[in-house]
Order: structure tokens, then C-alpha cells, then sequence
């Protein structure tokens, strides 16, 4: 007769409890058993280790995140501001200042090319206050000193300032001799016209000059003034004419 077993007795089966279950060395769903306890324990640390690592990465992922949208809306506000404060308007006006200044520096350039080779006077005269002198090297008498100036466009000089006379009086510390000027009373004695037909009002005179010495009806430049000669005297002269302006743009 068989034996019928207690089901409350053992069967040679391993069976344990952990906190209140039974575990059965049958169970292969269960993967650590009370006496494999340890083992599951020891490999806890390192299950730690990567669920800390991966919640860091993710919080290092969000907060870059963040600030590369509080960065682009940042861009995107500044973006709208520069719009705002420069209109299709003001964005045209600074170009056309700009291109204005542009021109204005070109005009600039060749103002000062042009002057550089500007010449208000022709070669081998001198400027002095807006006129010309031409200082001859040959000599003449008076008649022919006017006539030679007038062949060249210009006329025997008249003295006008005390500044014309003085840079005039170079030409005699120069050259030493005795220079025709447009003055004479030729036409009425004693009333001296220059040759633009004005009656003298300034005068530089030497000493006991003009004493119409000898029929002297002529104007002669020296150092310490003028003198009344014969006009049929040869001296040098100086011709004078206005000076040409240099262009502007």
C-alpha cells in the first residue's frame, strides 16, 4: 500500500522565505535567492554608479539646452531691436552720407592735385598779392619798356601799397640798378599820372626828388626811393599783371 506524503513535509526540494515570499531553488524567474543574496548585493554599488551618471549627463543636457534657447532668443531680440532702429530709411540715408563723404574726399584729392600744379603766374615770374611782376634783364628806355610790357599783356608796374614797394625794392638790392616804373609827367609837367591814367596818391620819393632835373620826366625805382630821369635813359623795368586764379571743383 502506498504511502500517501504530507504535503506539509519537505520533498527534498529546497524551500526558503524572503520577507514573506517563498522562493524555491525551482523558480527560474527569481533571480537572487536568499542564499545568493550576497552576490546581487555586491553588484549594487555598480548599478548605482550608472543610474547617478546617467541622471548627471541628463541634467548637463537640459541645462545646456536652456542656454542655448535663453542664447538664440537673446540673438533673435537683439536682431528685432536693429531692425527697429534702423529703418529702410535710415539704413538709405547712412549709405547716401556715406557716399557723400566719399565724394567729398575724392574733391578733396584733386583740389590739392590741382593746386600742386597750379600756376598763377607764368614762368619766370613772381606772385606777389595777386599780381604778377616780370623783372627784365635787359634794358630799354621808358617808351619801350611800356610797349614791351604791353606786348606781353601786362603794363609797367604801378605802386599801390607800401608792401608793393617794398618787395620791388628786392628786385634793386638784386640787380642793383636803377628800374622803370609806369609814372611820368611827360604829358603835364609837374603832374605825375601813372599809366592808367590815376593821379599819383602815394608816393616814395627820394630825398630832393623830383626836382625835374635836365627835362625828367620819368619814374626810376632805387633803393631809397624813387627818382624823376630822362626818359630817354635805358634801365630795366618791371611788368605787371594780374594773377590767374587756380580752379576749384
Amino acid at each position: 500500500m502506498a504511502e500517501i506524503s504530507d504535503p506539509r513535509e519537505p520533498d527534498g526540494s529546497e524551500e526558503e522565505t524572503f520577507w514573506g515570499k517563498r522562493l524555491t531553488g525551482k523558480d527560474p524567474g527569481q533571480l537572487c535567492s536568499w542564499r545568493s543574496l550576497p552576490g546581487c548585493l555586491t553588484r549594487a554599488p555598480l548599478l548605482l554608479f550608472l543610474v547617478f551618471t546617467s541622471l548627471g549627463f541628463l541634467m548637463l543636457l537640459v541645462t545646456t539646452m536652456v542656454q542655448v534657447s535663453r542664447i538664440h532668443q537673446s540673438l533673435q531680440k537683439e536682431t528685432r531691436d536693429d531692425q527697429e532702429s534702423h529703418n529702410p530709411v535710415a539704413v538709405a540715408q547712412e549709405q547716401m552720407q556715406s557716399k557723400l563723404e566719399g565724394i567729398q574726399q575724392q574733391l578733396t584729392w584733386m583740389n590739392a592735385t590741382l593746386a600742386s600744379l597750379c600756376h598763377p603766374c607764368p614762368w619766370s615770374w613772381e606772385v606777389f598779392q595777386g599780381n604778377c611782376y616780370l623783372f627784365s634783364w635787359t634794358q630799354s628806355d621808358w617808351k619801350s619798356a611800356v610797349s614791351a610790357c604791353r606786348n606781353i599783356k601786362a603794363q609797367l608796374v604801378i605802386v599801390n601799397s607800401a608792401e608793393e614797394q617794398k618787395f620791388l625794392k628786392l628786385w634793386y638790392v638784386r640787380n642793383n640798378k636803377p628800374t622803370w616804373i609806369g609814372l611820368s609827367d611827360h604829358h603835364n609837367e609837374g603832374s605825375w599820372r601813372w599809366l592808367d591814367n590815376s593821379s599819383l596818391q602815394l608816393s616814395f620819393w627820394k630825398d630832393g626828388e623830383p626836382n625835374n632835373h635836365g627835362d625828367e620826366d620819368c619814374v626810376e625805382l632805387h633803393n631809397d626811393g624813387w627818382n624823376d630821369g630822362r626818359c630817354v635813359t635805358e634801365n630795366s623795368w618791371i611788368c605787371e599783371k594780374p594773377s590767374t586764379p587756380c580752379p576749384e571743383l
